[in-house]
């Protein structure tokens, strides 16, 4: 599996690779396809363009997805505080096991705006130094209200700006970083 730096999307590739490595043998072809694109994005988005640091907070969206996980292992890897959201209690079991230093407390639910009121109090009302965020509609703006003063917002979903959906300019002067990466 890897990536490659232009026209990879084919049967055969005949490119020097930019990242490769070797297919563990418990995965199928289907499953190592999936791992490139979903850590290149999340290397962008939290690394890049979020700079993230040991020891801050993060609030992730959808943690059971491919981007979910690997944002939850990237974050995990720089000693983050992870905050995730899911739809299912079984999605979150799911991700418990997979990673076992995530809390009850670390959990929220995706299908409502609850998500705002728990991470508000986990965090003593500061909110979280990131957002992946990949929400839309209102609770896109609860996933904006979760966010520290200091905080960076990486926005990742793309229904809102598929409705060119405004946003108000008092949340680039509330916040230092807003970014939309679709």
């Amino acid at each position: 599996m890897g990536i490659v730096e232009n026209k990879g999307i084919t049967c055969q590739v005949f490119a020097e690779p930019c990242w490769l490595f070797d297919v563990p043998e418990s995965w199928t072809l289907e499953d190592a396809a999936t791992v490139p694109a979903v850590y290149c994005s999340v290397f962008y988005a939290l690394v890049v363009r979020g700079q993230v640091k040991a020891g801050e907070s993060i609030l992730i969206h959808s943690g059971s997805g491919g981007v979910g996980q690997a944002a939850i292992a990237v974050a995990l890897s720089y000693g983050c505080k992870i905050y995730t959201t899911v739809g299912t209690h079984e999605k979150r079991k799911f991700l418990m096991q997979k990673f076992p230093t995530l809390t009850q407390d670390c959990f929220a639910s995706s299908r409502d705006n609850s998500f705002q009121r728990h991470i508000m109090r986990q965090t003593n009302g500061l909110g979280v130094n990131l957002v992946l965020n990949s929400l839309s509609e209102e609770l896109f703006e609860a996933s904006l209200s979760c966010l520290s003063k200091s905080g960076r917002f990486l926005e990742i979903g793309k229904y809102d700006s598929s409705q060119n959906r405004q946003i108000g300019i008092n949340i680039v002067h509330e916040f230092n970083s807003f970014f939309h990466l679709c």
